[in-house]
């Protein structure tokens, strides 16, 4: 509990002064009642309930409250008392602004315990005058410190997810119903030229370009009705390229089973959109030739084995129509040798559309008389009698430009997973030793410390320190540090068994992670003789060579365990073994 001198200052140092509410104070202004049939009817609450005078002393308290708070029946006692000290002042700023008969307020705050301890609870306020005090309040306290301590979770976990969300390349955003702008991750922010800090609450649809707010606002509607739906958006930020997105829209379901918010993943697509762009022009260009009588026809006679082409289709092999090509032992010759089976198996080919009712379609390259290579596309319509095809009639185009598209189109979809491979990698990697960073280290402790894993499981949380770092960076310069660095961490990543995690904490400092040892000495002993074989020297070590102290904690998974926790007591225990002389490891085990 706190000192009593303590409650009248909150968690800033501000002065939050009361008029004195103990029984002496209290006592002149509010008289103990006797026999009043309002405050008998107290007792009979089986919750915590009590009758407060005007200036906070407590005139009734019923049996539920003493037992709860191990309180006598002390009339007159100062109310505020029974209340955390943080609480204290919006308690009594909802006391006194109760301002007439039946006027009401409710309070969320912690109240004492007989155990020295504080526990959640709703307040209840309601002006209730009795027989010996007009301004008396009846006070009626709810226990709801299981969904409080749930709601303080829940904050801590949307905190951990909103600081994951900010790794993600792509700009993911939360969005109300009824539009407007919950949350939005780092990359999101970003891209819209909003500072990191920015607050939300603004309409989403203002802050996209005007010409795709219709299609924007026809997917948040699709989305409040519990569809998924997507539409392209582009953005672009003074001084550099535009960039264009994908953005895709998600309901987010509530337990009742009906959206309650909209989820939308913007995945930048520019290179895409670049690549699609050309494959357009391509398409553009393949039309405008079509209109102009760009399709070379052909007609074939299967039977007979009599091609006829007209002079487009000879233009666009290549070949002079003056010297036609009338056989498919002819057209072989013109086809790259790679796809010679799969352009000129006709009979095959026409036999297999006929039964399957299809027509005809391939793709190949062809190798014109100057060496060029240019894809064509061939579609035909296959005619049989009695099901034996007899002649195929059909049409070739130049497909190049298109399949240039599509090669470049997939090669910028690798090279962007590529790059946002490479960016997750980078921030969850330490640069100069390759080891996972703190930033990696802090999410394996979260999870370690939340609920994923059953009770009791064994944590094993340590850190190792090179001994004398300074003095060797000092006589060695930092070149050969970071070497030694570099060095000190594959050892420790080799020693480790691969279930292990293995971490650089910062300066010359590792953290890791042992799953499931009960006894972490074996493996702490590797890490020792891992760096010590390395055998660098260092003239002002009493070893001569480089070594590490190393501490470490051992538990069982429990409430209340926190990272932080698990740090400061690897942190301890490794204090301890530079104070045993260094060069050695202390292990604390909890189990």
């Amino acid at each position: 509990m706190p000192h009593p001198d303590e409650d009248r200052r909150d968690r800033h140092g501000a002065d939050h002064s009361f008029p004195e509410t103990g029984a002496a104070a209290a006592r002149p202004q509010d008289p103990p009642p006797s026999g009043r049939r309002g405050a008998d009817l107290v007792d009979l609450l089986q919750s915590p309930a009590c009758v407060i005078g005007r200036s906070g002393g407590v005139r009734r308290m019923n049996a539920a409250w003493r037992a709860f708070a191990d309180h006598g029946d002390d009339a007159g006692a100062s109310w505020l008392r029974l209340i955390h000290p943080v609480d204290r002042y919006v308690a009594m700023s909802h006391l006194h602004a109760l301002d007439g008969a039946g006027s009401a307020t409710e309070i969320p705050c912690r109240l004492a315990d007989r155990a020295g301890g504080h526990r959640w609870f709703l307040l209840s306020l309601q002006k209730r005058p009795d027989d010996a005090c007009e301004d008396a309040a009846l006070c009626l306290a709810f226990d709801i410190h299981a969904m409080k301590l749930r709601e303080i979770d829940l904050e801590r976990r949307a905190s951990i997810q909103a600081d994951m969300l900010d790794v993600s390349v792509d700009c993911i955003k939360l969005i109300s119903l009824e539009g407007e702008l919950i949350h939005m991750n780092r990359a999101g922010r970003r891209a819209l030229g909003l500072p990191d800090d920015s607050p939300f609450g603004m309409p989403w649809l203002p802050l996209l370009p005007s010409d795709v707010w219709e299609v924007a606002e026809s997917a948040l509607k699709a989305a409040r009705e519990g569809l998924s739906s997507r539409f392209p958006g582009r953005s672009r930020l003074p001084g550099q390229k535009p960039q264009h997105w994908d953005n895709m829209l998600s309901p987010i379901l509530g337990a009742d089973g009906a959206p309650a918010a909209i989820l939308c993943v913007s995945r930048e697509v520019s290179a895409e959109h670049d690549a699609y762009d050309a494959l357009r022009q391509s398409q553009e260009r393949l039309a405008a030739a079509v209109r102009v009588g760009g399709l070379g026809i052909w007609d074939y006679d299967i039977l007979n084995d009599d091609l006829i082409c007209d002079d487009v289709w000879h233009r666009i092999m290549g070949r002079d129509p003056r010297s036609p090509i009338r056989s498919v032992e002819e057209f072989r010759l013109l086809v790259h040798p790679e796809d010679v089976e799969r352009a000129t198996e006709v009979r095959r080919a026409a036999a297999k559309l006929v039964a399957d009712r299809r027509d005809y379609a391939v793709t190949f390259r062809i190798v014109r008389p100057d060496g060029e290579i240019r894809w064509v596309r061939s579609v035909a319509l296959v005619q049989s009698d009695a099901g034996e095809p007899r002649r195929a009639v059909g049409f070739v185009m130049d497909v190049t430009e298109a399949r240039r598209g599509e090669l470049a189109l997939r090669d910028a979809n690798r090279t962007l997973l590529r790059q946002k491979m490479s960016l997750t990698r980078q921030s969850l990697e330490d640069p100069l030793t390759g080891l996972p960073n703190r930033r990696h280290l802090d999410m394996v402790l979260a999870k370690l410390c939340g609920g994923e894993g059953p009770a009791g499981e064994i944590v094993c949380v340590g850190m190792a320190d090179v001994d004398h770092f300074k003095a060797f960076n000092d006589r060695y310069g930092h070149p050969e540090g970071d070497a030694a660095l570099r060095a000190i961490a594959r050892a420790l990543r080799s020693a480790a068994r691969t279930s292990d995690f293995v971490a650089r904490y910062g300066g010359e400092e590792f953290a890791f992670a042992l799953n499931d040892v009960a006894d972490p000495a074996g493996v702490l002993d590797r890490f020792l003789s891992a760096v010590a074989e390395l055998n660098i020297p260092h003239a002002d070590s009493p070893l001569g060579r480089l070594a590490i102290s190393c501490g470490c904690i051992v538990r069982r998974r429990g409430e209340g365990m926190t990272p932080g926790e698990l740090l400061k007591a690897s942190d301890a225990a490794l204090y301890e073994a530079k104070l045993a002389g260094r060069g050695r490891s202390v292990v604390r085990n909890a189990l």
